[in-house]
């Protein structure tokens, strides 16, 4: 899957905080936005609609005491839907 750097940093400005971009196959990514962050469910919507034709899924990765909630986006791409 491709996702342009200008799109990563049209999220980047809607969000507030640094992105990183995870690989997991070849039609799905992971976005991580800061340190773990959740993202606003304004945000998220809007995240949503620039990234058309591709299925976002926000998932909690892990909760402690020490660091709190991690989360973090898997967004997929499916070419036959």
């Amino acid at each position: 899957m491709r996702i342009s750097v200008d799109t990563l940093l049209e999220i980047q400005k809607i969000t507030g905080h640094e992105i990183e971009v995870g690989g997991q196959d070849d039609n799905t990514i992971t976005l991580r936005f800061g340190y773990w962050r959740q993202l606003s469910e304004s945000d998220l919507t809007k995240v949503k609609e620039l990234l058309t034709y591709r299925s976002i899924v926000e998932q909690l990765v892990d909760e402690d005491d020490e660091c709190g909630e991690l989360w973090n986006y898997i967004v997929s791409y499916n070419p036959f839907k």
